[in-house]
């Protein structure tokens, strides 16, 4: 009999195409005690985070930039409402939507790949194609997800500075460098409009990265989560360049964050590849249906579009009215991010928020980003009451703001309690003591 390996040693095991005597190796191994009986692991979630998404009652959720608009609240709940029983208790067909995601882009058949989420999208290019490659060209700030899946792959992600100066504005030049330099193949992801920094890369900028990227023998992801905002689609991209693939996501346009629904657009024998991972059975049938319901009512979308970049613009005109020397970062999307020359306000900003159960996102801590903090959409009476709340935010060394002439305030009955802040510089913590780690970021 053969005795038991230790606990926790490298292993190897026989391989499948390799036959008797031919042992493949397995990755590392922990062995985790579960009350007495003992199981390896894999070590590749040891320092990746988890956080599930936490209630929070009478809480104003500004940090997600889930759609918050009364008119698309109405649309929504009216498909909604008009869903046939059959479309919850039976397994879901695509066919009719992947129709309807096809003509909403301006695609013929056989380009659209239904995920879960523009998040498992994202997984799903790591394990189909970023994984096989070896190489992540990652332009940041980006989406969390892109470095947690490339983590749990072990795949080499090399970080691409995508932000100069202050206040921050777009840099293509690092990324278009990198693809130069980097030795093919490799996966290069970018995100336009960016997240969370807001800002928007040209038509003609996006090309010059597909060209290069198809130049070099890479793949080029681009994430548009919330191009529709900004009247931005990569869409014909994917139809000149056989190395494109954007990944778009319904869940923030068509306000459907509850149901996890996103596309990848991708050419047909990608698209093959991709879809033998079977994304499709994560995607549940009120989403199926939801979605090719709202898909063909683009008309109506824009026009809340419209009012959502409107709502942005009078929230951004009033806060700066206040706070003459912040920045807003342009053109936004449904959120938007700020900019102060002191790099302590956006953590400021962001816990007199809290205090007052509305949360926004600080944004100091991704790189380029320093002093930036995000602040999602709601209706235009939220956003004004975060607006007041704002005031009273002050950079050090300046003096507490002065509303602008006509702000009133609310009725006693209903004022919100406006304590002022200011922004302070945290002291490191004393060697030994373990590190904050940042809040999650929804």
């Amino acid at each position: 009999m053969t005795a038991p390996q230790p606990a926790g040693r490298d292993r190897t095991a026989p391989g499948p195409a390799g036959g008797p005597g031919h042992d493949t190796p397995r990755p590392p191994a922990r062995t985790v005690d579960l009350d007495g009986f003992r199981f390896p692991l894999g070590t590749e979630t040891l320092g990746l985070s988890w956080h599930p998404r936490e209630r929070r009652p009478d809480t104003l959720n500004l940090k997600s930039c889930e759609l918050q608009h009364p008119w698309s609240d109405q649309l929504v709940a009216g498909e909604l409402a008009a869903l046939p029983l059959a479309e919850t208790i039976a397994y879901p067909f695509q066919d009719r939507v992947l129709e309807a995601l096809d003509t909403y882009h301006g695609l013929d058949s056989g380009h659209v790949l239904l995920t879960a989420g523009s998040d498992n999208g994202i997984g799903l290019v790591v394990d189909a194609l970023v994984r096989p490659a070896g190489r992540l060209l990652l332009q940041e700030p980006a989406f969390e997800a892109w470095r947690h899946y490339a983590g749990l792959r072990r795949v080499q992600v090399t970080g691409v500075p995508g932000l100069t100066g202050t206040p921050p504005t777009a840099d293509p030049a690092p990324l278009l460098a990198a693809l130069r330099a980097t030795p093919a193949p490799a996966v290069a992801a970018v995100t336009n409009p960016g997240s969370p920094s807001g800002l928007l890369y040209p038509p003609e900028t996006m090309r010059r990265f597909a060209e290069t990227a198809r130049e070099r023998g890479h793949l080029l992801v681009i994430d548009e989560a919330y191009g529709d905002f900004v009247h931005t689609s990569h869409a014909p991209l994917v139809t000149e360049f056989p190395n494109v693939i954007v990944v778009h996501s319904y869940s923030k346009a068509f306000a459907l964050a509850g149901v996890r629904i996103a596309a990848l657009l991708v050419h047909p024998e990608l698209r093959e590849h991709l879809g033998r991972f079977r994304p499709e059975n994560a995607v549940g049938a009120p989403g199926v249906a939801l979605l090719e319901r709202l898909a063909p009512q683009r008309e109506r979308w824009r026009e809340i579009w419209r009012d959502v970049r409107a709502v942005r613009r009078e929230f951004t005109d009033r806060v700066l009215s206040t706070h003459t020397g912040w920045h807003v970062l342009q053109p936004g999307a449904n959120f938007a991010t700020f900019w102060s020359p002191d790099p302590a306000t956006a953590d400021a900003a962001r816990d007199q928020l809290a205090a007052h159960r509305v949360r926004i996102r600080s944004l100091s801590d991704l790189p380029g980003l320093a002093g930036c903090f995000r602040v999602s959409l709601a209706d235009r009476p939220a956003m004004e009451r975060v607006a007041r709340l704002l005031d009273a935010v002050t950079d050090r060394d300046r003096p507490p703001a002065i509303p602008p002439a006509g702000s009133a305030n609310p009725p006693a009955s209903s004022a919100t309690p406006v304590t002022p802040v200011t922004s302070v510089t945290v002291p490191a913590a004393p060697p030994g003591d373990v590190p904050h780690r940042p809040e999650p970021p929804y």
